[in-house]
């Protein structure tokens, strides 16, 4: 069963478990991955989830249905993905990580890419799409970026557009020729 969003859904952050969470109601919270120091300061006060919330929760939830997630990893993916959209601080790319495909693509929001750095490959969400760079969410375990750094999923990175290509799903189509 998916949840659904409602008009008693609530944005706050909770200082003492440094995380912004949303409120589902009937005693269910969602808690992000995201810190306070993450967080544009309107992220401090309670907010709404708010009509755009709904509607790119529907989005997503229809390009996260491509992937071989449960329903329930589905939700939280997209739930921390509205929130890296409304409340993330903004971000300068880090392309450097990634190695420079050709061609590559112009994504739009929600689009399912993957990148490639020196140690494997990385799949991501495109979260906010740009002309040259892209905000992206890690949906790999733990992407080794360098020796030193680690990208954890769900983690957050801005990266150029042409290091970015298409993912190919999982689920082969046939045609029938006739």
């Amino acid at each position: 069963m998916c949840i659904q969003p409602n008009d008693n859904w609530q944005w706050h952050y909770d200082a003492h478990d440094d995380r912004l969470m949303l409120d589902l109601s009937d005693h269910m919270i969602f808690a992000t991955e995201y810190k306070g120091r993450q967080l544009v300061p309107c992220s401090f006060t309670t907010q709404p989830f708010c009509v755009d919330d709904a509607a790119l929760y529907y989005q997503l939830m229809d390009k996260a249905a491509e992937l071989d997630w449960s329903t329930p990893h589905q939700v939280q993916l997209v739930l921390n993905a509205i929130a890296v959209s409304r409340f993330y601080k903004p971000l300068m790319p880090q392309s450097w990580f990634f190695a420079e495909v050709h061609p590559f693509i112009i994504p739009e929001t929600g689009a399912l890419v993957c990148m490639n750095t020196p140690h494997g490959k990385g799949e991501f969400m495109v979260i906010e799409a740009g002309e040259q760079a892209s905000v992206c969410l890690n949906l790999t375990d733990d992407l080794i970026l360098t020796a030193s750094k680690i990208l954890p999923r769900f983690g957050v990175i801005k990266v150029m557009n042409n290091r970015m290509i298409a993912r190919v799903s999982t689920q082969t189509q046939y045609r029938q020729v006739g």
